[in-house]
Order: C-alpha cells, then sequence, then structure tokens
C-alpha cells in the first residue's frame, strides 16, 4: 500500500492539558509528575505528541518519555511502548498517521520498565502475533520477572539486526546505561534513536548508579562511528552529532574531575564540594544532578581501585585501554558500522539486570537499586526485603499518597536509604530523603501521588555505600 499522511498537523497534541507539570529527571530524561489531564493550565505541556522527524519518522512523546515509530511502504516499526497507558495513545497515534498499516514490529531500546511496558497493548491494538525485538541480555530477566505488561522478546541479536528489508539497523554498543541498550539507525534518513546513556546537554541521572563505567565510554564513541546527522533522545529535546561529541567530553571531564580528586585523597564529600564542573553549569539538571554524578563517579572509582595501583590502569580493570573499550570481534552478520572489540558482558563491579531509573530486573550488589519490575494494583501492598531494606508500602487512597516504612533487618547501618515509587503511567515519584538506619532501624515513608493517574504501581529502596 502507499503510506497514508494524516492531512492535519504533524504535530498532533491533547484537547486538553497536564496542569502543575512538575518536571522530574530520569536516566537521561525526564518523568513528570503531572495533575491528571483534564485540568486546564496554558502554561503546562500537552501530556503527549506526535512530530515528524524525519520523512516517515516520527517521535511519539507521552510526558517525559519519547518513542520513535517508522512508517513504510506497507508498515509500521514502534520503538518502546513506554507504558501501559502511553501505549494506548500510542496505538491511536500510530492509526491516525498511518491508518489501515500493518504494525509489522515493537522494538525495545533496553529492558528498563518505564521504556519497555506497554507492549501488550499494542499487541491488542495491531495484533497478538506482532514481534518484539530486543538485545538478547534482555530476554533471561524480562521471563524471570514474568511482568505481562513488559513481555520478553520474541526474537533477539547479538551485535546489529536490520529489519524493514535494511531501513533500519539495530546495534549494540556494550554496556552503557544498561547491558542491553539497542541504538536504532535509519541510514536513509541519517537519523538514530539513543535511550538514556546519551541525551543533549544534561547530565547523566542522579548518581549514575546503573551506569556501566568505563564502559560508557566505548559505547558513547562507538555511537559516534554510526554516521547519523540527527539524533532522537529517550528523553528531551533532539540532538546533533555534536551533542553526542559534548557528552563524551562531559563524562571524561567529570572522571578526570573526579580521578583527580580521588588520587589525591580526598573524601566523597570533598569531592563533591570542590569538583564544580562549572562549564556545564548551563546544562539541565546541574543543580540537581552535579553533585550526585561526582559522587556516583567517586564511588565507582573508589571501588575500582582508582589512587591506589596505577599499574592496573584507568579503571582498575586490567588491559583497558584509556576508556575501558576492548576489542570485541565482528561477529556473523556484522554490520558496516559495527565498532571492533568484544564487549565484556557480565564483568565489571556495577553489572547488573536493572535500568537506571526504574528497570526490569534486579543488580548485583554493586548497584544502588533499580525496580523489580513487578507491578502491583492500587489496592496491594508491597512487603519485600532487598538487600536487607524491608519496605512495606501501600496507597491510601484518601491521602493520595504511599506511606509505609522502610526497616533495616541488616547488623550493619545501611547508608542513604530512599525509596522511590513507579506508577504504570511512567510517572516517578520520589525519591525521598536519605536517611542512614542502624540495625533494625525503621523510617516513614511518604510520596504524595498529586492526582495522578494510575492503574498499577512499583516500588523499590535504593542504597549507598557508607562513607569510609
Amino acid at each position: 500500500m502507499t503510506r497514508k499522511r494524516s492531512l492535519d498537523s504533524t504535530v498532533t497534541t491533547l484537547l486538553v492539558w497536564v496542569a502543575a507539570a512538575s518536571w522530574v529527571g530520569c536516566g537521561g530524561g525526564e518523568a513528570a509528575s503531572d495533575e491528571p489531564a483534564g485540568a486546564a493550565s496554558a502554561d503546562a505541556p500537552p501530556q503527549f505528541e506526535t512530530t515528524e522527524v524525519a520523512e516517515g519518522v516520527y517521535q511519539f512523546r507521552w510526558i517525559g518519555h519519547n518513542a520513535l515509530f517508522v512508517v513504510t511502504s506497507e508498515e509500521v516499526f514502534a520503538f518502546d511502548p513506554i507504558s501501559v497507558e502511553a501505549a494506548a495513545t500510542y496505538a491511536e497515534e500510530i492509526r491516525r498517521v498511518a491508518p489501515g498499516a500493518e504494525l509489522a514490529a515493537i522494538v525495545y531500546s533496553h529492558r528498563d520498565a518505564d521504556h519497555a511496558t506497554g507492549a501488550e497493548v499494542l499487541r491488542e491494538a495491531f495484533g497478538a502475533d506482532v514481534p518484539i525485538y530486543a538485545h538478547e541480555n534482555a530476554d533471561a530477566p524480562l521471563r524471570e520477572a514474568a511482568n505481562p505488561d513488559l513481555p520478553p522478546p520474541t526474537s533477539t541479536f547479538a551485535e546489529t539486526m536490520t529489519l524493514a528489508g535494511g531501513e533500519i539497523e539495530l546495534h549494540y554498543l556494550g554496556r552503557s546505561h544498561s547491558d542491553d541498550m539497542a541504538v536504532a539507525f535509519l541510514p536513509a534518513h541519517g537519523l538514530a534513536f539513543a535511550v538514556d546513556f546519551v541525551s543533549r546537554d544534561r547530565f547523566g541521572y542522579m548518581d549514575l548508579a546503573s551506569f556501566h563505567f568505563p564502559d560508557m565510554f566505548g559505547a558513547i564513541e562507538g555511537l559516534l562511528e554510526i554516521p547519523f546527522e540527527t539524533i532522537v533522545f529517550g528523553h528531551g529535546p533532539s540532538g546533533d552529532r555534536a551533542a553526542i561529541e559534548r557528552q563524551l567530553t562531559y563524562y571524561r571531564d567529570l572522571d578526570a574531575g573526579v580521578r583527580g580528586a580521588v588520587e589525591a585523597g580526598l573524601s566523597e564529600d570533598e569531592t563533591a564540594a570542590t569538583v564544580l564542573l562549572e562549564d556545564y553549569s548551563h546544562w539541565d539538571r546541574y543543580d540537581d544532578w552535579r553533585e550526585l554524578n561526582v559522587r556516583g563517579m567517586h564511588r565507582k572509582l573508589s571501588a575500582a581501585g582508582a589512587g591506589e595501583d596505577e599499574e592496573e590502569g584507568e579503571g582498575g580493570e586490567e588491559g583497558e585501554g584509556e576508556h575501558g573499550r576492548e576489542g570485541r570481534e565482528g561477529g556473523e552478520g556484522s554490520g558496516e558500522h559495527d565498532r571492533e572489540g568484544e564487549g565484556r558482558e557480565g564483568s565489571g563491579e556495577h553489572d547488573g539486570n536493572g535500568g537506571e531509573h526504574g528497570g526490569e530486573g534486579g543488580h548485583d550488589e554493586g548497584d544502588e537499586g533499580e525496580e523489580s519490575g513487578e507491578y502491583l494494583g492500587r489496592a496491594e501492598t508491597w512487603d519485600a526485603t532487598r538487600r536487607g531494606a524491608r519496605l512495606i508500602l501501600s496507597y491510601d487512597p484518601g491521602r493520595e499518597a504511599f506511606a509505609g516504612t522502610v526497616e533495616n533487618t541488616t547488623g550493619e547501618t545501611l547508608c542513604a536509604v530512599r525509596v522511590e515509587v513507579h506508577l504504570s503511567s511512567g510517572t516517578e515519584l520520589g525519591p525521598t530523603q536519605r536517611a542512614d538506619l542502624a540495625p533494625g532501624a525503621a523510617a516513614e515513608v511518604e510520596l504524595a501521588v498529586g492526582g495522578e493517574a494510575f492503574e498499577r504501581w512499583t516500588a523499590h529502596p535504593e542504597m549507598s555505600p557508607c562513607a569510609t
């Protein structure tokens, strides 16, 4: 069939606006904490919009998350359903833009719940047999989690995959924000889609708990080897090659500044007070996340032995180059834009299956904590222990808040304990104020929902290594 295009604007918005947009960053970008749709505010952004970023290529934004769908001559390929609620509108937008077209595939950029949830909603709209593609590292954790709203992929790839007769390329660039990140590239348009590990002129998410350094450097360098000109991010505005170069420079500067402090014997607090990164003071989230980025990098470098044994090399991993990129052999089916060198799957202190800000699956003890992938109904109570922190939490509709306690069940102090709640709408609540919990101690938890509409939710405690 011939691809049909709507006669109305390529940007569509809700007729009602979301009020009181309290934008909170999340990962490489943002999640929103808004009043429910229907409350009018001329100053608030629309809850969703669909924008044509290249011929037949559309960015679908839901609150603070971006997805991408590609309309070919007969089919549509949709990246990242985002959430159950978002996916319902996503399906309507696909039908509006490409009436009558079949959904050929759903593609996960990675398995984090705030990007990949909702595939079953798209399948209900277009057909239960629509395939789901993802990197191979996403498969086992999603099967183990068994979340019906976040089904595992039906087909996976290791290094590269092509879809739509070569119109879409999927590339795995090694560990970055997660160990299963797929980057999409559309050669005919010179356009890429990358989520969470890069963004345009903004700091990394909070204290970089799920970021894999030094592997991140290699992933960003690998992205620059793909000949894109325009790039759509999972959060925030689109960018170009210069935006990725700036992102790489920022992480190099962060690494260098914190590494120098660690080698000089400065504590985490001292480093946070002195590594100010003022060249990036105009970037988004500077006031919120600059200190957290510094603290997170300090913990990673300290744990890797920076400043203790120079013979181990940068990042404390023997045999790595300047930024920890090992050669990886191009496997069968490798594409034109593959990087050389094999990623170190499953290695490193911070190796884990969770996502940057609410990914599915567990993580190793070195990570601070991410969403488990299990979602509860509004009336259910969360009662689970993770890394010694028992979280008991439930939703109180009268107070429009989640309330409960988090308790230290271990014999040692748990440091910087805080709690986050993730709603099925894609909104994140929290984190709560950090608190050190002595053995047996508990802290009250309360997170206001603010009228946000949701059907299901999940929660998790986070904690950080105690300062030595």
